[in-house]
């Protein structure tokens, strides 16, 4: 599958793999179309993982399916006039007694000269939601803002419970579906409002692509953006290699690839040895802006941690912040493991053990920040895994979901 799009951030200029959630995703539409009802599908990684290409795609799949997809932002579960505006619905508002934020009375549709009596700010956004018949689709992309103080008003937080719990239950009465898309802490921000078991497949943990589909995004970054016919097989699997098929770095080094074909035209072997450097400046440039905010003694503290883990492979949750309890009070130990997720130092794996999601930001933390220490017996020889438990190479590569 290739489309495309703009680079960067966002839609993705050529879009390769994640078959398998694509292929979850258009079953669960399916399944909620013709039930009229719907849920929450998740999809949580760290920054650069390709979380919103791939909301994009989705967000075509429903559209190809007769859905509506709407992107919503948080403000949008507790403001009804925000929430019309979103639907493409004019919209006049009458409220009379309480304010916005106390409670809304009074809701007048314009557009349908419809008068309904509302007692909450939470029936006024399920009654838009339930005021049409063809099936819906709410994206919320950076959802993990839920979880930040004031984003949700102490007094709106109520009505965004109630929201999100009745379109997660499939209780609109119509099919809608919430498809939320955020950093390593997004699951923990929807606990909060209530949303705490996923149906089967749902809850995507968002890892690096596949070798091959790696490799496809490449080739088509040479072929359509380098002008080049037949992409030397070097050069594709070289640059694939460096990159730990991660979306973000995928990029970095395509983009260098691109550049130097710009002036050279020729992919000669000296070339590749330039695009391999201005890539790995990429990363680190990338490594250092997933530290910042995290001071260094903290950063050092990490790589500690890290430093005797082989590549690839995880921690539980508990061993984790017992070792950051070593150094810090439970609540900072908390605090600190939580920012490392939202940074990107770290994320979630399938089975809920928690790892350094790239092994080059892995030997960067350690070689930065715990120069000296051992890298453990053992090196995974896998570029990322999934579900990197201390099993064999071959075990772990039939093992990877994300591809």
């Amino acid at each position: 599958m290739s489309s495309n799009f703009i680079s960067d951030r966002g839609p993705a200029e050529y879009f390769h793999g994640r078959k398998e959630i694509i292929d979850t995703f258009n079953s669960a539409l399916e399944l909620f179309q013709d039930k009229k009802k719907g849920t929450t599908f998740l999809i949580q990684g760290a920054p650069g993982a390709g979380k919103t290409a791939l909301i994009d795609v989705l967000a075509r799949e429903a559209s190809d399916q007769g859905w509506n997809s709407v992107h919503i932002g948080t403000n949008t579960l507790w403001k009804p006039d925000d929430l019309l505006h979103r639907l493409g619905k004019k919209t006049n508002m009458r409220v009379t007694g309480a304010s916005v934020e106390a409670g809304i009375d009074k809701y007048v549709k314009a557009s349908a000269a419809l008068s309904v009596d509302i007692f909450s700010v939470a029936q006024t956004i399920i009654k838009i939601l339930q005021d049409d018949k063809k099936p819906l689709l709410l994206i919320l992309d950076e959802a993990q803002a839920l979880g930040l103080p004031s984003v949700v008003p102490d007094e709106m937080k109520g009505a965004v419970t109630d929201v999100l719990k009745q379109i997660h239950n499939g209780d609109m009465g119509r099919s809608v579906m919430l498809l939320a898309g955020g950093l390593g802490t997004t699951e923990s921000a929807l606990r909060a409002f209530g949303i705490s078991r996923f149906m089967r497949k749902c809850r995507v943990p968002l890892g690096c692509l596949s070798h091959e589909s790696t490799c496809g995004v490449i080739r088509d970054f040479l072929i359509h953006k380098g002008g080049l016919s037949k992409p030397p097989l070097e050069w594709i699997k070289t640059i694939a290699e460096r990159t730990h098929c991660w979306p973000q770095h995928i990029i970095s080094y395509a983009d260098s690839a691109v550049n130097y074909l710009a002036s050279h035209r020729t992919p000669t072997d000296e070339g590749l040895d330039i695009v391999l450097q201005q890539g790995r400046a990429e990363q680190i440039g990338y490594y250092k802006v997933c530290a910042r905010g995290i001071v260094r003694k903290k950063r050092q503290v990490l790589a500690e941690i890290f430093a005797d883990v082989p590549l690839g492979e995880t921690m539980k949750f508990e061993d984790i912040v017992s070792a950051l309890q070593e150094e810090y009070s439970q609540e900072v130990a908390e605090d600190l493991f939580e920012n490392a997720l939202d940074r990107g130092i770290i994320d979630e794996r399938e089975d809920g053990d928690y790892g350094v999601p790239i092994p080059s930001l892995h030997r960067w933390l350690v070689d930065e920040y715990a120069k000296g220490k051992d890298w453990g017996v053992t090196k995974s020889p896998s570029n990322c895994l999934p579900n990197p438990i201390r099993h064999s190479y071959h075990h772990q590569q039939m093992m990877i979901s994300q591809k």
